[in-house]
């Protein structure tokens, strides 16, 4: 008898732990879709340098992955900036010190924040000397 007990109440905890989840509201359970970018020129992505070529973009949690069909890929960290493409398209946003560029910014298209890459100690330094210049460039959703 009382390990029937104990079982019912362990379904009854469980089911109302699934019905919480299931009463999440939709953008916290939504993920943002896969994105392809072409990239015309290299690029770093935190302490990682890539090259030219069409990329995969996908966003996991708080951080952004973005890997080619070469094998090269990168995985860093992101904070959640305002979006102000949410109702253009899917962008990524690439600062240009000079000649060398660093990936700033993933926007998706629909998603009111975008993700923000955190500068590395390099980008920080080519920022004392060089005047810094947006680039964007449009990925299409997979």
């Amino acid at each position: 008898m009382r390990l029937a007990k104990g079982r019912l109440a362990l379904v009854v905890i469980l089911t109302g732990a699934v019905l919480a989840i299931l009463n999440v509201p939709a953008p916290l359970l939504a993920q943002t879709p896969a994105m392809s970018v072409v990239i015309p020129f290299d690029f770093h992505v935190g302490s990682k340098t890539l090259p030219s070529g069409t990329y995969i973009v996908h966003r996991q949690g708080e951080a952004i992955e973005i890997s080619d069909s070469n094998g090269h890929s990168a995985f860093v960290i992101s904070t959640s900036v305002p979006n102000p493409a949410a109702k253009l398209d899917n962008q990524l946003v690439f600062t240009r010190y000079g000649d060398t560029s660093y990936l700033s910014e993933v926007r998706w298209l629909g998603y009111s924040n975008a993700r923000g890459l955190i500068k590395t100690t390099n980008e920080t330094e080519l920022a004392k000397t060089f005047s810094a210049n947006r680039v964007l460039t449009a990925g299409i959703t997979k």
